[in-house]
């Protein structure tokens, strides 16, 4: 089980995003940030609370809003395969909020090129080995 894809959102716009399996054939990642940004605002309207974790058939999804209860959404969120931990993940997207400076991501713009990509550094990090399916640890550990 392995994490697929990972990246930061703001107000519905995918800022960061980092995919670990291209060979997974996903629709458009708009569509799906979409969903992402749509069910995060929903569950805050209607119940006000957050989604955290959603699992399909085959897949499950973490999202952690760095900037709950505010109008302008900051999301991260990993797109895994189904049986991945999904604690682990949560562990992980925790970590990498701990590190992110949300005014420096307000404030600047969210083009401030440099501190985009030491996010994306952050995600691909804390990613590393959850992005590697169970064939591919295999071969590290026996060649």
């Amino acid at each position: 089980m392995a994490v697929i894809e990972a990246g930061l959102i703001i107000s519905g716009i995918p800022i960061v995003r980092s995919e670990y399996a291209p060979s997974e054939k996903f629709g458009d990642p708009f569509i799906r940030i979409g969903l992402f940004t749509a069910i995060q605002a929903f569950a805050a309207q209607a119940f006000s609370d957050e989604a955290e974790e959603m699992k399909f058939k085959k897949y499950v999804i973490v999202i952690r809003d760095l900037n709950p209860g505010e109008k302008m959404p900051i999301l991260l969120y990993a797109v895994a395969e189904r049986g991945t931990d999904a604690s682990e993940i949560k562990n992980r997207l925790e970590n990498i909020s701990r590190t992110i400076n949300i005014a420096e991501l307000i404030l600047d713009s969210p083009a401030s090129t440099d501190e985009i990509k030491k996010i994306k550094r952050k995600i691909d990090r804390e990613m590393k080995d959850l992005k590697l399916t169970q064939a591919d640890r295999a071969k590290f550990v026996f060649g």
